[in-house]
């Protein structure tokens, strides 16, 4: 008698047990099924890079040797305005791509310095006749970036990153990730300028003198970035000079700053 209870209340327990297993695998495979499933594509969204820029001389500061050409970095601002299209690859492979306006200013650390052409090259010199009290290069580029990026975090997020539904993501396509990645750049010169303030008799003047200075019309370079939530940073580094060659010294930029 016992066995045949047994019996049946383990047959009874077992269909409870199936049903229950049916129920659960059916309302989870239309869970899934409801779930808006990734989508590969291209987004894009508006950045600013802002940040500071400076020069090397063979890998060296030429504030070290006093040279005219050495560069105050507070005040010498790098200012980019960028488009950028933000397309998924695979699993946590972006790629961060288009272009841009991008600023160089390039303030001296000693404000008595000028710039002038002389044959065929750049000059640096000082004026010593009059009060300054700021010099300044500074040279506007349109450019192009591509910058491959890995993107890390948790799974429902990322499942949200690539749905129709962008409402979680600011409005610079940060997504609350860790994300770090390298690429480069290239830019072309649109315009350049020196730049003077000094005073005379009491009195603030400006000049500005517009001008190409033998400053490379062409400019390319590596980029680092790396962020995590909603803070981006960002490294540039010009492979070539920033002079054209035997036209000045040999320097090279590099800005780093934050990107908005």
């Amino acid at each position: 008698m016992f066995n045949q209870k047994n019996s049946r209340f383990m047959k009874t327990l077992c269909t409870l047990l199936f049903l229950c297993l049916t129920l659960t695998g059916q309302v989870l495979a239309q869970e899934e099924a409801e779930k808006p499933k990734p989508k590969k594509g291209t987004r894009n969204h508006f950045n600013i890079d802002l940040g500071i820029n400076n020069v090397l001389q063979d890998g060296e500061f030429p504030n070290d040797n006093d040279a005219l050409y050495a560069v105050k970095p507070w005040g010498s601002w790098y200012v980019a305005l960028k488009s950028v299209n933000d397309t998924y690859i695979s699993g946590p492979l972006h790629l961060k791509w288009g272009p841009e306006v991008n600023w160089y200013n390039f303030k001296f650390e000693n404000e008595d310095v000028r710039l002038a052409k002389d044959n065929g090259q750049v000059v640096f010199s000082e004026a010593n006749d009059v009060e300054s009290q700021k010099s300044k290069l500074t040279a506007a580029f349109l450019g192009f970036s591509a910058v491959p990026m890995l993107q890390f975090g948790d799974r429902e997020h990322n499942h949200k990153r690539y749905c129709n539904d962008w409402v979680d993501l600011d409005m610079h396509g940060h997504d609350g990730t860790f994300r770090i990645g390298a690429g480069g750049y290239v830019g072309y010169k649109m315009a350049s300028y020196t730049k003077t303030v000094s005073e005379v008799d009491g009195d603030k003047k400006k000049d500005k003198d517009k001008g190409g200075y033998y400053l490379n019309s062409l400019r390319y370079g590596v980029r680092l970035q790396m962020g995590f939530k909603d803070v981006d940073v960002f490294f540039n580094y010009d492979l070539n000079p920033l002079f054209a060659e035997d036209r000045g010294p040999e320097l090279n930029a590099f800005s780093f700053g934050v990107v908005l």
